[in-house]
């Protein structure tokens, strides 16, 4: 091992009160976090990652993280316990609700979009949907899901099957009613026998192409529920493109180059000088794919308006850019149109790149989910 392991700080250790390390030390999830306080320090001497070449691109094959199989670190689990307890907390508000008599309505999983809290990206949501319709199924149950604000999902993404439900038919039963966390460190594989369960936290971090536990394609699940609404592939029939004929590149700046949207991931750049030499690593990547595959088109998606409306000397096609905004900020019809035209589109051509850098937000899952919805491949480009 190259260099020395340097001493355990102490001081990294979170200042909980006495009752936290006491819960944590029943449950030995303290020693965990002590493990992972050394494996970390570990992996910052040793730990690189590997480039796999493609030709002359420097592309990064997708890791386990980015293909949607999430392995948390073990200080994870001190996190998710916190999270626990705070989602506890936050269920006390269904309490009043809570009746002693039994649900009529048992043997149904509801996943619930409810209106008055925030919501994350549109990805996140749909793997959420995903994962819990694949529990639901391997288990007999129906599934429904409640999902009308900001807007109507069944607008975008029709029913395959009866989904659609109202709140009115969620039941609260002493003896029935289960309240279920979406997360993938569970890692549940079985419901009780003939209860009502309700989700309404959720977390939507894995996405595998093939579902462990019950071996169904993700996009087969996809499939069995939704299908494109009318305006989304009459829209998409208006763009003429042949599907299975083009390359896509997604770019995620967030706020790098322009203020896109508030969120935890400040990646604003200051310098006129930076936000330039960012926009020419990132056309520098796609000459790089235009290089290597000359006979295909290829088509740019973004969230930064400044760098679509830089491509102007690329051979290289763009959709409109007029109404692009984050989902979970959205709430015109157009603009959210527009995020699923995106998706669809990439989801129908031959392959996916999605730009990675410092600067910008390498993590999102947007075009991998339209990889994964497609079941076309996948890759990771480094700018």
């Amino acid at each position: 091992m190259a260099g020395t392991l340097p001493n355990l700080n102490w001081k990294e250790l979170p200042k909980y009160p006495k009752i936290f390390f006491y819960l944590c030390a029943k449950k030995k999830i303290f020693a965990l976090y002590l493990i992972s306080v050394l494996r970390k320090r570990i992996l910052a001497i040793t730990g690189k990652s590997i480039n796999i070449k493609h030709s002359h691109l420097n592309i990064i094959q997708m890791k386990k993280e980015s293909d949607g199989v999430y392995k948390p670190h073990f200080k994870d689990y001190i996190s998710f316990f916190i999270g626990d307890i705070k989602i506890c907390i936050k269920q006390l508000r269904y309490i009043h609700k809570l009746r002693f008599k039994r649900a009529k309505k048992r043997g149904v999983f509801y996943m619930v979009f409810e209106p008055f809290r925030g919501h994350p990206g549109l990805a996140d949501r749909l793997k959420a949907i995903i994962n819990t319709y694949n529990l639901a199924k391997s288990n007999g149950y129906d599934f429904k899901i409640y999902y009308t604000t900001p807007f109507k999902l069944s607008d975008y993404l029709t029913p395959n099957k009866d989904w659609e439900c109202s709140i009115e038919e969620l039941e609260y039963s002493l003896q029935d009613t289960k309240f279920f966390r979406e997360i993938s460190w569970r890692e549940r594989t079985k419901l009780k026998p003939n209860k009502q369960y309700h989700c309404y936290y959720y977390c939507g971090n894995t996405m595998p192409r093939i579902l462990p536990h019950t071996g169904y394609k993700w996009c087969d699940l996809f499939k069995e529920l939704f299908t494109p609404s009318t305006n989304l592939v009459n829209a998409y029939k208006e763009l003429n493109i042949p599907p299975r004929t083009y390359i896509s590149v997604h770019i995620r700046f967030v706020n790098a180059l322009e203020q896109f949207e508030n969120t935890f991931f400040d990646n604003h750049l200051k310098e006129q000088s930076q936000r330039d030499a960012l926009i020419q690593r990132c056309k520098n990547g796609i000459r790089s794919i235009i290089k290597e595959n000359k006979e295909t088109p290829i088509y740019v998606f973004s969230d930064s308006k400044v760098f679509l409306n830089s491509l102007g000397d690329l051979p290289v096609y763009t959709l409109d850019n007029s109404e692009i905004k984050h989902i979970s900020s959205t709430s015109g019809d157009s603009s959210t149109l527009k995020t699923f035209l995106d998706l669809y589109v990439m989801s129908q051509s031959q392959t996916i790149y999605r730009f990675c850098a410092p600067e910008l937000y390498s993590i999102s899952h947007y075009a991998l989910l339209a990889a994964t919805i497609g079941d076309i491949p996948f890759y990771d480009l480094d700018v």
